[in-house]
């Protein structure tokens, strides 16, 4: 048998076990003679018996709902659909019992008001409720799908509406809290580059600049660098996030200590791409980078000192490389050139002129100076040559491509100080100063150049 004639049967078959009841008390002599004298006791058991039926026809009800929630092939989709309706039931259906129930029971009592000995009042009351939920049942029911599908879109609608505020809710309230969370995180940042730049400051106000000519650290550092001390101070009890970047963006601007000394070191170097101030600053990130011996040599050439004979390892300059250099050293060069072909003369040259006393060596041994002073002074343009060659190998490329790149400059050939007016060559030796105290303090100066804005 199909099942879905199983329910129909089965309220047919309970009718009809009813009326047997009924019929075996006729044929028992048990009649209803004792209720016809007593109308209000016939309504009153037509009332239970109806509710008895509707609480059968409920259960009937709640029993395929159950079967529903069973099924291992419903979804969650339907089980959350269901929880929208009333009692898990199909839209309409307690609108329809509610309905029905009230006609089944107000429409015989209207009907039999005379028999029931009903007076008009209670009569009118029963149509009156009969009337109102008729009307509004079957008013509802009238109604187009055309307009049961715009209130149906309505509505989604406006569960849109609802969701999309509550997510952009969701939304400003993360971001605040990122905001919130981050801005520790800013604060320590903002801290540690005002530390660096402000242990810069001190080093060249406080330490290097009363030895400095004057003028080349602005009047006007002494006070910016007051007033960082006193933005750090502030900063580590009471926070402030503005003021820290504003005496960060004091001392890294145009007024700053460290700007000012990198505008007035930069005549001595010629023009290259990103300028004379990136060749400083190229060059100081790369002697903070050198080891031990590169640094002295290094120093050594940014310091225009190259007589210590200390600064060449043993082996490390051939004869043929001091033939090269000859030719940079213009005394040597017109004095030596024509016995560059005697056996072994540059080696017996080179050994003489790493000696600590070679300018006496030289007077004494290679006629053709002048007087000692001389001698003195074609010592001191060898040996800056051969300086100048040192330190251009102590800089691989790969090691000036890595310190250009932490500048975001292009890599390129580093350019090493040239001659120039007394004031740049001052201020090139405090900054020579300042890169031996980051050194010892292992400050790294690239991420502080990078910072400025001269």
């Amino acid at each position: 048998m199909p099942s879905f004639l199983i329910p129909p049967i089965a309220i047919l078959l309970s009718g009809l076990a009813a009326i047997a009841v009924l019929l075996a008390a006729r044929l028992a002599g048990l009649g209803f003679a004792p209720l016809a004298g007593q109308p209000a006791s016939l309504a009153a058991l037509l009332v239970f018996l109806v509710g008895l039926g509707f609480a059968g026809f409920l259960w009937w009800l709640a029993s395929r709902c159950f079967t529903l929630l069973r099924d291992p092939a419903t979804t969650p989709e339907q089980l959350s659909a269901l929880r929208d309706l009333p009692l898990a039931l199909p839209e309409g259906t307690v609108r329809a019992l509610l309905a029905l129930i009230v006609g089944v029971i107000g429409l015989p009592l209207l009907l039999f008001s005379q028999s029931l000995a009903l007076n008009d009042a209670i009569a009118g009351y029963v149509n009156g409720i009969i009337a109102g939920v008729f009307g509004y049942y079957f008013g509802a029911r009238s109604t187009g799908p055309e307009a049961q599908a715009a209130r149906r879109l309505g509505e989604a609608l406006e569960g849109q509406t609802r969701a999309n505020e509550a997510l952009r809710q969701s939304e400003a309230a993360a971001r605040e809290a990122a905001a919130q969370a981050a801005q520790p995180a800013q604060m320590g940042q903002a801290i540690a580059r005002l530390e660096g730049q402000l242990g810069v400051a001190r080093i060249l106000v406080q330490r290097i600049g009363p030895a400095l000519p004057a003028g080349l650290i602005p009047p006007q550092a002494e006070a910016l660098l007051a007033g960082a001390e006193q933005a750090l101070a502030t900063a580590r009890s009471l926070p402030d996030l503005g003021a820290i970047q504003a005496a960060t963006a004091a001392l890294t601007g145009r007024d700053g200590p460290l700007p000012a000394l990198l505008r007035a070191a930069a005549p001595l170097l010629p023009a290259a791409a990103g300028g004379p101030l990136a060749g400083i600053a190229l060059l100081l990130g790369l002697g903070w980078n050198l080891g031990a011996a590169a640094w002295r040599r290094f120093r050594a050439r940014l310091l225009d000192s190259p007589h210590d004979p200390a600064l060449f390892d043993p082996g490390a300059i051939t004869p043929a490389s001091a033939e090269l250099r000859l030719a940079e050293a213009p005394i040597f060069a017109r004095i030596f050139t024509p016995r560059l072909a005697e056996p072994g003369f540059l080696a017996t040259l080179l050994d003489t002129c790493l000696r600590p006393d070679a300018a006496a060596l030289l007077w004494a041994r290679f006629p053709g100076f002048a007087n000692p002073a001389e001698a003195e002074a074609g010592l001191s343009e060898f040996r800056r040559a051969l300086l100048e060659d040192r330190v251009q190998g102590d800089l691989p490329p790969e090691l000036v491509g890595r310190v250009a790149a932490g500048l975001g400059q292009p890599a390129a050939t580093p350019s090493l100080p040239q001659a120039g007016p007394e004031e740049a060559r001052a201020a090139l030796q405090a900054l020579t100063l300042l890169l031996s105290e980051l050194r010892e303090s292992r400050t790294d100066p690239v991420p502080l150049l990078r910072e400025l804005t001269p």
